[in-house]
Parts: C-alpha cells; sequence; structure tokens
C-alpha cells in the first residue's frame, strides 16, 4: 500500500496533522478492534489500520509540519531577487500553468473518488452483514411462532366450557350448586394451563437436546481420554527446516489454512483451505511455501501442512508433523533383558530391526542409521522374529517409515540366551 492508501484508509487529508492522525487512529481503533466485534474476525483489518497509522505518522514527522500546499501561478518574481529578463510572460508559460492546474484538479478528484469508493465499499458490507442477521432472526421468529400456533391450535381451550343445569327445587340446587363447587375446585388445579405452553414445550425440548448433545461430547471426550492413556501418542511440533527435501509435490493440510498472496501474513488472503486437504506445493522458501490450491495460487506457513497425501496419511495413521528422526539405536517400545546381538550395518539407509515374539511377549524395535553398526545387549530371553524395515522420514504418530517403505523377514525364527549373536544387514531387496 501506497502513503495515499495509507491517508485514505485512516480517512484523513494529506495535509492532516498529527493530532488529526493520533485522533481517527484511535477513532477507527474503537470501531475495529477485535474485543468490540465478537461476531466477525476484524483482526486483520485492525493490523492494516495500525501500520497505515504507523506510515502516517513518520511521513508527518519527517515533513517537520510543512503542510503541502498547491503551486499558485499568482505570485510574481520581485526585482530584487530576479533578473528583468524573467518578468516576461511567454505563451509556453500559459499553456504550463494551465497543464499543472488541471494535473492539481485530476490529483484532487482522484482522492475524493478513491475515499468515497472506500467508505461506499465499507456501508455496502456493513449492510449485508446487518441484512444476513435480519433474515436469519425473521426466519427464527417465524419458526417459534409457527410451532406456538401450531401447539395452541391442537389443545382445548377449558375457559369457554358452559355448563347448564335443569330446572330443581330449591334444595336439590343448593345440593347440586356445592357439589359443583366442590369438583370445580378439585378440578381447578388440572384445568389451569402455563401461558404459551407451546414456547415453554419448545424451550424444554431445546433444553433436553442441548444436554444430549453435551452427554455426548463428554462420554466421547471421557472414553478418548481412557484411550490416551491406555496408549500415550506425543504430538511432535513443529521444526523449521526438517526434510526440506520432501517438502514438494503433493501434501496435505493439518488445520484450515490461509492461503496469501504474498510470503507475509499481513498481505491479502486469497482463499482458506479447509484442513485434511490435498495441496500442491511448487516451491519451499525457508518457513514459506509457494502451493496451488484449486485455481488458486499463493503463500502458506509450512507448519500448516504434513507430508504426503492425504489418503496416506488417514491410511497409515500419519497424520501430524514427523519429528526429529530417533537416535541410532534407539529402542521404540520395551525391552530389558541380557541377551547380545551384534548387528553390522551396511545398509544405505535408515532402517528399523523389529523383533517379533514368538513367546507372546510385546514386540520391540531398534532403529539403526545408514551405515553405522550397533550392539544391543538388552534383548530378553526368548524365541524371535528378526524384521528388517526401511525407508525414508521416519513419523513419530505411526512409528513407521512414509516414503519408500520396504520390509522383508531377516530371520524366521532366532533363540536369544545367554550367548552372543552377529547379524549383517546388506542392500534390502524386495523379492
Amino acid at each position: 500500500m501506497s502513503l495515499i492508501d495509507d491517508f485514505n484508509l485512516l480517512e484523513l487529508p494529506t495535509n492532516a496533522t498529527e493530532q488529526e492522525a493520533k485522533a481517527a487512529y484511535r477513532r477507527l481503533a474503537r470501531r475495529y478492534h477485535p474485543d468490540k466485534n465478537p461476531g466477525q474476525d476484524t483482526t486483520e483489518h485492525f493490523q492494516r489500520i495500525h501500520d497505515a497509522y504507523q506510515n502516517v505518522l513518520s511521513a508527518i514527522k519527517r515533513s517537520q509540519g510543512q503542510e503541502w500546499k498547491p503551486y499558485d501561478f499568482t505570485e510574481r518574481a520581485s526585482t530584487k531577487n530576479t533578473s528583468g529578463f524573467e518578468r516576461y510572460e511567454f505563451e509556453s508559460d500559459a499553456k504550463q500553468r494551465e497543464y499543472v492546474k488541471e494535473q492539481q484538479r485530476a490529483y484532487e478528484d482522484m482522492k475524493r473518488s478513491n475515499a468515497q469508493k472506500e467508505r461506499a465499499r465499507e456501508e455496502a458490507l456493513r449492510n449485508a452483514r446487518s441484512t444476513l442477521h435480519q433474515r436469519r432472526m425473521n426466519a427464527l421468529y417465524e419458526e417459534m411462532r409457527k410451532a406456538d400456533a401450531s401447539t395452541t391450535h391442537s389443545e382445548p381451550d377449558f375457559s369457554t366450557f358452559d355448563y347448564e343445569t335443569p330446572e330443581v327445587n330449591p334444595s336439590a340446587a343448593k345440593q347440586d350448586n356445592f357439589a359443583f363447587d366442590q369438583t370445580a375446585k378439585s378440578s381447578g388445579a388440572s384445568r389451569v394451563k402455563p401461558y404459551r405452553l407451546g414456547a415453554a414445550k419448545a424451550a424444554f425440548i431445546a433444553c433436553t437436546y442441548l444436554a444430549t448433545f453435551a452427554m455426548g461430547i463428554y462420554s466421547a471426550n471421557y472414553w478418548s481420554s481412557l484411550s490416551n492413556q491406555d496408549n500415550p501418542i506425543e504430538i511432535q511440533p513443529y521444526i523449521s527446516g526438517l526434510y526440506p527435501q520432501y517438502r514438494l509435490g503433493q501434501h496435505y493440510t493439518l488445520n484450515e489454512t490461509r492461503l496469501f498472496t504474498e510470503p507475509s501474513v499481513s498481505s491479502s488472503i486469497k482463499a482458506k483451505i479447509p484442513a485434511l486437504q490435498d495441496v500442491d506445493i511448487l516451491k519451499a522458501d525457508g518457513d514459506w511455501l509457494t502451493l496451488r490450491y484449486g485455481n488458486n495460487t499463493g503463500w502458506s506457513k509450512a507448519e500448516n501442512f504434513g507430508f504426503g497425501s492425504v489418503e496416506r496419511a488417514q491410511e497409515t495413521g500419519c497424520i501430524g508433523q514427523p519429528g526429529i528422526a530417533p537416535d541410532h539405536g534407539e529402542i521404540i517400545g520395551g525391552a530389558n533383558g541380557n541377551s547380545r546381538l551384534r548387528i553390522l550395518n551396511q545398509l544405505p539407509d535408515a532402517s528399523m530391526l523389529t523383533f517379533q515374539s514368538l513367546d507372546g511377549q510385546p514386540p520391540f524395535s531398534v532403529f539403526l542409521h545408514a551405515n553405522q553398526p550397533f550392539a544391543a545387549n538388552f534383548i530378553p530371553k526368548g524365541n524371535y522374529r528378526l524384521v528388517l524395515e526401511t525407508g525414508s522420514l521416519y513419523h513419530h504418530a505411526c512409528q513407521r517409515f512414509l516414503f519408500d517403505e520396504r520390509q522383508r523377514v531377516v530371520l524366521d525364527q532366532v533363540n536369544f540366551a545367554s550367548t552372543e549373536q552377529s547379524l549383517t544387514l546388506r542392500n534390502l531387496v524386495t523379492p
């Protein structure tokens, strides 16, 4: 945005003073502060107002209080500081004056037109929001009125009933009247209907639905917390510069992501991408990614994207940031024993050697870096099947490799006791 746009955003003329700029900023800040607008997101517009105020205030201070004024051709040169030749006027001078005046008039018209368009746009947005809100409220009131009307027509009105008694003697009439009064008193409480029974019933049904919904959410969270306690999975944070070689290509969004026109959060937003949507990443520049989503191309933060397609992530459970790769020889699972296995690793890629117990013990794995040997002296005694898995980009959420994953059984059955054994791992070739 230019300085003229900043003046227009603050609704200030170009010759405004520092006090006028401060007053305009306070007025707009109170109007568009996010705390004052809980129903809509005004954070971006509030940030633009703040940036415009800083630019305008800096420009006013640099000008040192000198206000811009249109050039006035009525001033004539005096004989004290000019020569006699400059006091003459030519035909080209008159044309030059007309041209400059025309430019000044066009500039003033442009400023007025821009300010008018901006005010019209804001007014249209406010009218559209208020109209949509009014329509929603009218529809809600109409539904409540229809519900009340249907409930009222379906129930009888006991106050309109007439009681007729035949002509009898006075003594019998007194007895009948006494009996009628007692009956009316006993049944009066049952005939009293609450005012606007339809609205009360609708409120009761709504409260019942809300309570049922809240109980469902609570129970889901409760069972989810129990399952998380049984199988805790640490959520890996975003790490800048991790696996840059796998950033290009098809990847997916982890949450709702904003697509900017430039690699800056202060730039305008082109689109909002929902969570778990595949995108095509074209270029990686630090923590910003150039990507294409549908017909839109723009910039987004790298922290909002996972690796691979969303279909692959949902199939394997590898959703989220992968995290740092395990250390060489790190145990994935639990293993506490005294048997020893000397591993001579000649594989050019990272690998994971899994010990699958044939005796019903929990399996565990050992993570191995490329071309690095390792001595595992913690293997519990028992019979195992050794499965070798190689690949790239280890993901902590699913505890497996995300790309180029290959598996092969190295030893179908091996018994670990007190003696030491050795194993050589060469280049894995899938048969």
